[in-house]
């Protein structure tokens, strides 16, 4: 089933960054409720949008970016903040790496797939990579379940 988008006919600039907002809520939600509590970061342009607690004193960042079907997924952030916006000025745009995550969340805007990705394995990447090479991650849980084991 794929869901219903911008029925109202929402501004295109305003719904994309309505869009986002609900990516960034149905993946906490579905990653709540696989089990594992999780919140929202609500600070504008954070290199990670929330914190997921795998017990143990062992909290993750998560990066959540939505992408559509027939689109690749970026591993990019920071194109649309402050000066982005003037064309003339420098690009702030950098790729995720563990400094800014530990874990990356692609979720299905059509339909609320999760693609669960470790950033180790996204460095080894360019800036974006089709979904069809990313099945590997799809509902990909066994990350959080090992990442939240108990230290010996």
């Amino acid at each position: 089933m794929t869901w219903k988008k911008n029925i109202t006919g929402r501004e295109k600039g305003i719904f994309r960054t309505q869009n986002g907002n609900a990516d960034e809520m149905i993946a906490i939600g579905r990653i709540t409720k696989a089990g594992f509590p999780c919140s929202r970061v609500d600070v504008t342009n954070a290199r990670y949008d929330a914190i997921v607690d795998l017990g143990f004193n062992n909290l993750l960042r998560i990066q959540i970016r939505g992408f559509s079907e027939g689109n690749p997924v970026s591993f990019v952030g920071g194109s649309r903040s402050g000066q982005q916006f003037d064309r003339t000025s420098k690009s702030r745009s950098y790729k995720y790496t563990k400094a800014d995550c530990d874990v990356f969340v692609a979720i299905n805007s059509d339909n609320g797939d999760i693609y669960i990705i470790p950033i180790e394995d996204i460095q080894q990447w360019g800036k974006t990579k089709a979904i069809s090479k990313l099945q590997m991650y799809r509902e990909n849980w066994d990350f959080f379940i090992e990442k939240g084991k108990e230290p010996d």
